[in-house]
């Protein structure tokens, strides 16, 4: 009783009280009391995530891992860890019956479990305990709604229609309430014949209620009928529930049949309907909105117009909804500067962007084919008010924009608000969440959700979900796993394409065209037929792996299933030669591809200039330059890099420093990124000129649309300085180098350890030790790690790019 009143007074002192206590018992040993676990769980911040209630766990065990805990612990601490981790829930839940005291779990303490599964959205432990229920036979038609609740906010309602089955059969009567709810469910999963027989049967009670359950259930058959384009049927279900319950019918009701004759272009049917509503005093701003939407789906903008117009002239409010009609119309016909007008128009009115809006407006920055209007639309997002996660539409949408957009700024600030919203996602929101991890190369962020979805809610992926899960896993490089996964899963969702697709990805990063051949085999033998992405990364992987003659035939089997090769299909037939040296049959190719009516892109001809390059076909390079013109192409960075290596192998430095400055002159727009200038100080360094090395590198910090340099450009000016004696200058750009690397922001990552290690060597050599080694970094400092923004985008702008525009081997890294 005294440890009872002293944690309660700690708790009334506040958190830093509560601590020293807390900290106390730990250190003592001494359990917990159990009447203090529902206080703390409820009046401090421990039963506010999982690891405050795990310790609390821990504490009323006595500090012991198997410490006993009585029954008043276990009701406490069941009903927070329903909320939290389900997996942990249901190992509680087991363990309290072991030790007997099962009698505990009364229908009523069961009834709050099963509630709070249904707001963290947990269909595993629902279902675990309503299996316990039912073992006792104490299922009571309170904790079948409790559980169809589960089912419901899970976006599960095929099993939730399917405890109406179980219902009959253990002799339960649902209310009408329950079979409104049902009939809704049934609407949604798609089950007609079973909606109708709820509405029949909901039609039957007499009383319980204002009736308010069964207007629902009739509005829901109204908008099934209507999304079946059955109109005739909508107004049958009208004139019955008139005939039956008259005192029911209402605006509302009027409006889904009227959204019902708009969406199935019977538009003079609703036009009429729309007459008779009016006459009734049957009309509001949702019935204009209802002929807007109808009217504009339908391609009659000027009608719509109207409708806006007069909707004003006769008194009524017009709302967000009055105008995302407009807005998802202009999005579709991809009429953005019309998008742009409605959006000032209701700025201008004082109306807000609602969530609707938002989400069309991240269908827009989707699609928008200019990246000036995609950037416009995901700036809505930077709005005060706009909050993406109390949204799950908006939420999804807005993942999916920003994954595309590769919006990675935005993307992380949405993930950042989903962490302390509290959402729930669904299975689509999860697959979309990883698909956004990834993104982010947060590839144990992917798994941790997989792991959350799966083993603490007990959600079961869908073929998106785990092609998600799939992809990200590939992408990182964990193609063993990935293909783990898909053998637990397979049994469970049905692999498709993509799925097989992603497994071709993975064993062609891997090189391992044998299996990528059996994953080809068993999508034969599975009935499912080959696209073409998963036809061009199969020869690719081949390709790749040098097995030239196999990726022709693979050609041949998929021109043979009638899917055509396109460009990325040639390109890597093309750039597998070109690996090979068999250049000859790699121009063969690239000559034949106008006949197969495809246009080479930058990426194509730079794995050919790269080819030749690297083969020493110097000639052919330049007249494969000499003539991009004529495929109406401009030469890329990576372009040039190649060039400058071509010139700098050649001895001709002077036509690498053309190449560069040609470039840059051509247009204003022209740009080239960090890689062209390491590129241009190697060629220097291979052609023992440093005092040209020490030029460029002038250059490339001089001209405004020349990235760099970066720390990879420093490291081959500072190693090929050391190398030709030039060891004051060296020194210099490490310091150089050192000081960008360094502070709040920096602007290149740290020097890597081989160039520092080389500088030291040339220091010591030239007996400068006494005079320069006190300004070098410290040696243990030279390997260290830079995680800032800065130089993972400088990291990114040198390295191996993920784009297929970063051209091909220049200074042995442009394109792998």
């Amino acid at each position: 009783k005294a440890m009872a009143e002293l944690v309660q007074a700690a708790l009334a002192r506040g958190p830093e009280a509560l601590e020293e206590v807390l900290t106390a018992l730990e250190d003592s040993e001494i359990s917990l009391p159990a009447e203090c676990i529902a206080p703390l769980l409820g009046g401090s911040p421990l039963g506010q995530d999982l690891s405050g209630i795990q310790r609390l766990e821990i504490l009323a065990r006595g500090g012991q891992a198997g410490g006993a805990l009585s029954l008043v612990a276990y009701d406490s601490l069941l009903k927070q860890y329903a909320k939290f981790n389900g997996e942990r829930a249901s190992v509680l839940f087991k363990e309290m019956q072991q030790q007997g005291t099962g009698t505990a779990a009364s229908e009523g303490f069961c009834g709050n479990l099963l509630s709070r599964c249904s707001e963290s959205q947990n269909v595993a432990f629902a279902e675990e305990i309503a299996d316990y229920l039912r073992s006792r036979s104490m299922m009571s038609l309170a904790l079948y709604k409790t559980l169809m609740k589960v089912y419901a906010s899970c976006g599960q309602y095929e099993k939730a229609c399917d405890l109406y089955t179980e219902l009959q059969e253990v002799g339960i009567q649902p209310d009408r309430v329950m079979l409104g709810c049902l009939v809704k469910f049934a609407v949604k999963s798609g089950r007609r014949e079973l909606s109708q027989e709820l509405l029949e049967r909901s039609s039957c009670m007499t009383g319980g209620g204002d009736g308010s359950g069964a207007v629902q259930s009739y509005m829901w058959l109204i908008r099934a009928a209507g999304r079946d384009g059955e109109v005739d049927r909508a107004f049958s279900l009208v004139r019955r529930l008139k005939e039956e319950q008259p005192e029911l019918l209402d605006v509302t009701v009027y409006n889904n049949l009227l959204d019902a004759c708009m969406t199935n272009g019977a538009c003079d049917r609703g036009l009429r309907l729309m007459r008779e509503m009016k006459g009734a005093g049957m009309i509001n701003s949702v019935t204009y909105n209802t002929m807007i939407k109808g009217l504009l789906h339908h391609g009659d903008y000027a009608a719509a117009r109207r409708f806006l117009e007069k909707m004003k002239e006769e008194g009524f409010q017009r709302d967000c909804a009055s105008f995302n009609s407009f807005l998802g119309a202009a999005v579709s016909a991809n009429r953005f500067q019309e998008v742009w007008s409605l959006v000032a128009e209701m700025d201008s009115q004082g109306i807000a962007l609602d969530y609707y809006s938002l989400s069309i407006l991240m269908k827009a920055a989707r699609r928008a084919p200019c990246a000036r209007d995609a950037e416009r639309a995901l700036a809505v997002l930077d709005r005060p008010h706009v909050r993406v996660c109390e949204d799950e539409v908006l939420f999804n949408t807005a993942l999916d924009a920003l994954v595309r957009r590769r919006d990675l700024r935005r993307l992380a600030r949405v993930l950042q608000e989903f962490k302390s919203c509290g959402m729930k996602p669904s299975v689509q929101s999860c697959g979309l969440l990883i698909r956004a991890r990834g993104a982010l190369k947060d590839y144990e962020g992917c798994l941790e959700l997989w792991r959350q979805m799966v083993e603490e809610r007990g959600l079961s992926p869908d073929d998106v979900t785990l092609s998600c899960m799939l992809d990200a896993l590939v992408c990182a490089g964990r193609v063993r796993q990935a293909v783990s996964l898909f053998e637990d899963w397979k049994r469970h969702v049905t692999p498709n394409t993509v799925m097989y697709s992603t497994l071709l990805k993975g064993y062609a990063s891997t090189g391992e065209p044998k299996k990528a051949m059996e994953v080809y085999e068993e999508m034969k033998a599975s009935g499912l037929r080959m696209n073409l992405v998963s036809y061009s990364t199969l020869i690719d992987v081949q390709a790749r792996s040098g097995n030239l003659e196999q990726a022709v035939e693979i050609l041949k089997k998929m021109e043979e299933d009638g899917c055509t090769p396109n460009l990325i299909t040639m390109s890597a037939l093309i750039r597998g030669y070109c690996m090979k040296g068999d250049l000859s049959s790699a121009f063969d190719l690239f000559k034949g591809m106008h006949s197969r009516g495809l246009a080479p892109d930058a990426v194509l001809v730079n794995t050919l200039l790269d080819g030749c390059v690297r083969g020493g076909r110097f000639q052919a390079a330049e007249q494969l330059f000499a003539e991009m013109p004529r495929y109406n192409m401009e030469p890329t960075s990576a372009t040039i890099s190649i060039m400058v290596k071509m010139w700098g192998r050649r001895r001709r430095l002077d036509a690498a420093f053309d190449a560069v400055r040609s470039h840059l002159g051509s247009t204003p727009a022209a740009r080239l990124d960090a890689q062209v200038g390491t590129c241009m100080i190697s060629a220097c360094i291979l052609n023992r000129d440093p005092d040209r090395a020490v030029e460029a590198l002038k250059e490339i910090k001089a001209h405004p649309r020349w990235e760099g340099p970066v720390a990879e450009t420093y490291a081959a000016a500072i190693s090929g300085l050391a190398g030709s004696g030039h060891v004051h200058k060296a020194v210099e750009l490490a310091e150089e180098a050192a000081r960008l690397s360094r502070g709040p922001d920096p602007s290149i990552k740290p020097l890597g350890p081989e160039a520092l290690e080389q500088l030291r060597g040339a220091v010591a050599r030239a007996g400068l030790e006494e005079e320069l080694g006190g300004r070098l970094p410290p040696k243990l400092a030279c390997g260290a790690q830079h995680t800032s923004a800065a130089a993972r985008g400088n990291a990114r702008a040198t390295g191996a790019s993920g784009g297929r525009d970063r051209g091909c081997g220049a200074a042995g890294r442009c394109r792998r």
